[in-house]
């Protein structure tokens, strides 16, 4: 099993739980910040049923449709999901949170709140350390970057909701701390609007990732880097003019590269050439399915 299909398999199935335990306890106590929390943990367990099908979508074979594949099929329902996560968490937090401050009600039973805030920490951490190793071994400060970097949508949904999640638990922990020690429901409320507001961002973000990978961002320059310097390695080779990329999928991606070939070469040692390297760019680069390769003679060519 990939390492990100294991990250949202693992965060559906413990999401699931604490979405019934939250949703126990916000019924149990009338606490507008649980029913927040139950809300979202509900949001998250059907984005994770929307993230396996983008998943199992993706890996439909190419079809005269579509001759490159239905990769993108992931980065569609990625985009769903944070549509969801905006409409259907933040926005019923955020009139859950409102409707509290004009009718606030005294919460009871806080203790269930208690119990069940921390059991949910535990389970969404277990979740968050996955998805957190999903991303690679980013450093602290890295981490940002990896995730803005990252092609693999599913694991990128569930780290950035799961980090979500657990800073959601510590604003309803610090709510529901805020109302036992001064007995005020408006804390409560309070502590729904910010779950809305964290939402709205959650879901703005991972949007704006998804869309730019729906539209065709280019391959990891890392990759580029690697198919540049085994092409420029070459024998045959002059130089390497423009390389244009675009990712496909999570793990299939397509790079065409403009060659400027040494000019005694014949037609057929450009061809054998051409196909000499792109067999050696697909073993450096395995995620580079489809390797475009062009004659381009240097003065018709464009450096990039």
């Amino acid at each position: 099993m990939a390492s990100g299909e294991k990250a949202v398999k693992v965060a559906f199935r413990n999401n699931l739980v604490i979405f019934l335990f939250k949703l126990f306890a916000a019924l149990t106590t009338h606490s507008a910040g649980m029913m927040a929390e139950a809300v979202h943990s509900l949001a998250d367990t059907g984005n994770q049923v929307l993230l396996l099908f983008g998943m199992k979508r993706s890996k439909i074979p190419p079809t005269d449709t579509h001759p490159f594949g239905h990769g993108k099929e992931e980065y569609f329902w990625s985009f769903i999901v944070a549509m969801l996560l905006f409409v259907l968490g933040g926005i019923y937090s955020l009139v859950e949170g409102f409707h509290k401050l004009q009718h606030p009600e005294p919460l009871q039973h806080l203790y269930l709140n208690y119990a069940i805030l921390s059991c949910s920490i535990v389970l969404e951490g277990q979740s968050w350390l996955i998805a957190r190793r999903s991303m690679g071994k980013h450093s602290s400060s890295e981490l940002l970057q990896g995730v803005v970097d990252s092609k693999d949508s599913g694991t990128v949904v569930v780290f950035v909701e799961d980090s979500g999640a657990l800073l959601g638990l510590a604003i309803a922990l610090l709510g529901t701390a805020l109302v036992s020690l001064t007995g005020n429901p408006l804390y409560d409320a309070a502590s729904s609007l910010f779950i809305g507001a964290l939402l709205f961002v959650m879901a703005l973000f991972l949007a704006n990732e998804m869309r730019k990978l729906m539209i065709g961002e280019a391959i990891d320059p890392v990759q580029v880097r690697y198919a540049r310097r085994v092409i420029n390695s070459h024998e045959h080779v002059l130089a390497v003019g423009a390389i244009r990329s675009m990712q496909l999928g999570v793990a299939d991606s397509l790079i065409c590269i403009d060659v400027d070939f040494k000019q005694e070469l014949h037609d057929y040692e450009v061809e054998k050439t051409i196909a000499e390297l792109r067999e050696k760019v697909q073993k450096t680069v395995p995620q580079l399915k489809h390797i475009f390769i062009q004659p381009a003679p240097v003065l018709a060519r464009s450096e990039g």
